[in-house]
């Protein structure tokens, strides 16, 4: 496995954590009425910052307890030297992600314009940031197999 498959590869456990926590977080939140009122999106938003911080730090978790699981259990000593293939994953798999990025905030637009609620807008950008690094990962570990 290449060190790209392998970023690939914690990117995608790492994002599939940090959305169950933003969604398990999040939606607790909701239920007990903490997006009620006038203070409602400055609530939601301290919140996100608290889960970004954590974010952060699951990500580094995950990174380095993978990369000491993957040299125990194979043995290999990693590579992190990247060539032109490297780069070309990198850049088709972000460009995805950037088109998704793009026309859901645009759809997002659309949505408000059709009276939804800044709440949701808020909470729909915050879905499409993080479906858009999901694309991001999951393309480039497909690519990666595909040998392309």
């Amino acid at each position: 496995m290449s060190s790209g498959e392998r970023d690939a590869l914690t990117g995608l456990i790492t994002m599939a954590l940090v959305f169950v926590l933003f969604v398990w977080r999040l939606s607790g939140q909701h239920q007990a009425g903490l997006f009620d009122g006038p203070q409602a999106l400055q609530t939601w938003a301290r919140s996100v910052l608290i889960l970004v911080a954590w974010s952060i730090g699951i990500a580094i978790a995950v990174a380095v307890a993978f990369h000491i699981l993957y040299t125990s259990l194979t043995g290999e000593r990693t590579d992190d030297r990247r060539d032109e293939r490297d780069r070309d994953i990198d850049r088709r798999a972000l460009t995805g992600a950037w088109y998704l990025l793009s026309f859901g905030l645009l759809g997002v637009i659309v949505d408000l314009a059709l009276g939804a609620s800044a709440f949701r807008a808020m909470n729909l950008v915050l879905a499409l940031c993080a479906g858009s690094e999901f694309f991001k990962d999951a393309a480039k570990l497909v690519l990666y197999r595909r040998d392309a």
